[in-house]
């Protein structure tokens, strides 16, 4: 079945589009307004993932899919495999603990909220334009934060449209509802009566309703606005690629002749040659040579060059975006787009030796280990961008980089990339005898606490070894005591910090996390060890 077809199946069904009757709109106020209490309740406050956010992603999820049962089995299939992938997204922050990983799998479940509301608008990701991908990210967020009124307004509307009293009451209890809530609480501020008062009427409702009704009113705004993105909009009439507009905004076009396109990709063209030819002078001659030509330290010059090569490769990736929605001349687009990107992925290739050197000489950081990621999907974003917009083929350029962005941060997340972390900085300090960095690893959350654990067994630190010379975290040496005692110093008594946080953290089982859990349970039978000791 062929993209259009199956757009047409999706929305075979659609009569009014985004004209929802006063029953829908109901719904769509009443379960927002649940979900948005829920998130309050659920994961507002907590630590920013764990079990509270899967829950209520599940049952966001189940509210979007009771919203859409009348629609067509196309539309409800397709949203339940972008439901699936946000709960997957929300499963990994139960499952992992590290921040990065976390903030990676908000990413991910925001994007696919945003493809749920571009194919709800009638779009085909795998035939979008650039321009029309655009304009669907600048349509998001006023979708999100502003689909609540529509709604509230369509129920006004239907159930007293011949009483303009009542509607003008709710309508002036919507207005009323911040004015009140500002006045309460100056007036609490002003008299401590008043305030007793209202901690009483507090404290009665404590059980039922959250502590702030505010935030609640808002988040259940923006829940509302977040499932109105799950509904059927009306469908954009079907456009070929050749017939789709070329710029960001109707009626705002640039156009770029021979001379201004030959000029744009041509210095870049020759600037990106003389650094590759200076670069294959001396980078792959070697440490000694490398050093002798440029004048630094291997480990100041991997230190100087990974990141801002990094960026060179995403602003040139930007580069061609911007001229392929411009009209541009495009015999000498492709030539000279086709050889800018050979330069950007040869230089990507120096920044992977720069890392390569750098992580030799200092280990690996997770930073480090998302910029090694985020330098692969921007080769393969340049390689694609080849594949398809280079050949004049636009369809399929924008569903390859959103793919490939959620595939692989899932598959990130999977990996645990804190515990690699770990267990290369822990192999980098046995071969190099270099001191290991507690500290760091510890700050990595509870995915690299099993590493280190298995690291730094007491059993084994119980034996020192004569042969290295122990050093704290900033280098200095520890008289009489070996590297592998002063890790075991640094290891007990970093137990009790652990052991109290995670106590803390996950004495609330809206904040259960498995990566912590488990590493609670390491870190009491290390720390029994280390008083043993």
């Amino acid at each position: 079945m062929s993209t259009a077809d199956y757009t047409d199946q999706v929305y075979a069904d659609i009569s009014e589009p985004e004209q929802t009757g006063a029953h829908d709109a109901l719904q769509l106020l009443v379960l927002g307004g649940v979900c948005g209490v829920i998130f309050h309740w659920l994961v507002w406050g907590q630590s920013g993932g764990g079990l509270g956010l899967l829950l209520w992603a599940g049952l966001s999820c189940a509210a979007g899919l009771w919203l859409n049962r009348q629609q067509s089995p196309g539309w409800r299939r397709e949203l339940l495999c972008w439901c699936a992938v946000i709960l997957a997204a929300a499963l990994m922050t139960v499952w992992r603990d590290a921040l990065a990983v976390r903030a990676l799998m908000y990413v991910v479940m925001l994007l696919s909220l945003g493809l749920i509301f571009f194919r709800a608008a009638g779009n085909s990701l795998l035939s979008a334009t650039i321009p029309l991908a655009l304009r669907a990210v600048l349509r998001f967020p006023p979708r999100v934060l502003l689909g609540f009124f529509p709604a509230i307004d369509t129920v006004l509307n239907a159930r007293w449209k011949n009483s303009g009293r009542v509607a003008g009451v709710f309508r002036g209890l919507l207005l009323a509802a911040p004015l009140l809530l500002v006045f309460v609480m100056l007036f609490a501020s002003a008299d401590a009566v008043f305030s007793q008062q209202l901690e009483r009427l507090g404290q009665a409702v404590d059980g039922l309703a959250p502590h702030t009704p505010l935030i609640s009113l808002m988040l259940s705004i923006i829940a509302t606005g977040v499932l109105s993105c799950s509904l059927l909009q009306r469908p954009v009439p079907p456009q070929t690629a050749s017939a789709q507009p070329q710029g960001l905004w109707p009626g705002f076009s640039i156009k770029l002749g021979a001379e201004e396109t030959a000029v744009i990709l041509g210095s870049l063209v020759l600037l990106f040659a003389i650094f590759v030819i200076l670069q294959a002078s001396y980078l792959f001659g070697g440490r000694e040579v490398l050093e002798a030509r440029s004048g630094l330290t291997l480990a100041a010059y991997a230190r100087r060059g990974f990141f801002e090569l990094l960026v060179v490769a995403a602003l040139t990736l930007g580069v061609l975006v911007a001229l392929a929605v411009t009209q541009c001349h495009q015999r000498l687009f492709r030539l000279l787009g086709g050889a800018l990107i050979v330069f950007v992925l040869i230089i990507l290739v120096s920044a992977l030796y720069r890392l390569s050197l750098y992580i030799e000489q200092f280990g690996l950081t997770m930073a480090r280990l998302m910029a090694l990621a985020l330098m692969l999907w921007l080769a393969g974003a340049l390689i694609w961008f080849a594949v398809t917009v280079l050949r004049g083929n636009v369809r399929g350029f924008m569903a390859g980089l959103v793919y490939a962005m959620l595939a692989g941060s899932l598959l990130l997340a999977l990996g645990n990339p804190a515990a690699r972390v770990a267990q290369v900085n822990l192999l980098h300090a046995r071969t190099s005898d270099m001191p290991v960095d507690i500290a760091y690893l510890v700050r990595l959350g509870a995915d690299s606490v099993p590493v280190i654990i298995r690291y730094l067994d007491p059993a084994g630190l119980s034996q020192p070894d004569p042969n290295q010379s122990s050093q704290n975290q900033s280098g200095r040496s520890q008289p009489g005591l070996t590297q592998n005692e002063a890790a075991s110093t640094v290891m007990c008594r970093a137990t009790q910090r652990w052991f109290a946080r995670w106590q803390v953290a996950d004495s609330d089982w809206r904040n259960w996390n498995a990566a912590r859990a488990a590493a609670a349970r390491d870190v009491s039978g290390l720390q029994r060890g280390c008083q043993a000791d």
